[in-house]
């Protein structure tokens, strides 16, 4: 079942997003970035913000109560749509369609919206994933996080209603 999250659910996106980010970004980022990352972003008080965000907002997916993945849909600084800032699923359940179902529930949630992602350019799984749902890259870029300098690549996807 896929559903806004609510406060409640905060300990079980802070769990996935633990799990999700050490299987995903081991390799990619050093473990002091991926604590800080977490630390800073994935907080209590930061995700309670999350949920609130408008026109935007965090769904998460679950089987039988247990979360087992969230997207983060926020508004583009510039006001030119909206970007997933975050979408991740535990490993277990990764390659079943989950990710997808989240996406497509965010999507269809504003329809007619120019939708953007920012990825991590070693990430090869959320790299393939972004292309097969129709997004095309727009930019490579460099951000510094916490000292570490990271390659990103901007994608996004404009909807035709």
């Amino acid at each position: 079942m896929i559903r806004l999250a609510a406060m409640s659910d905060i300990p079980s996106i802070q769990m996935v997003a633990r799990v999700a980010w050490e299987h995903t970004y081991r390799e990619i980022m050093r473990p002091k970035t991926r604590s800080m990352f977490l630390d800073e972003f994935y907080n209590y008080e930061a995700l309670s913000k999350a949920l609130a965000v408008r026109p935007g907002g965090v769904w998460v997916v679950t089987e039988q109560e247990m979360v087992l993945g969230f997207i983060q849909v926020v508004p583009m600084l510039d006001g030119n749509g909206l970007e997933i800032a975050r979408l991740y699923v535990m490993p277990n359940y990764q390659r079943q369609g989950l990710g997808k179902l989240l996406l497509t529930t965010a999507i269809e949630s504003y329809p007619q919206t120019k939708w953007w992602a920012l990825v991590e350019r070693d990430d090869d799984k959320a790299v393939q994933f972004y292309r097969q749902q129709g997004f095309r890259k727009q930019r490579d870029l460099t951000l510094n996080l916490f000292g570490e300098e990271l390659s990103f690549v901007e994608y996004n996807l404009s909807l035709e209603y």
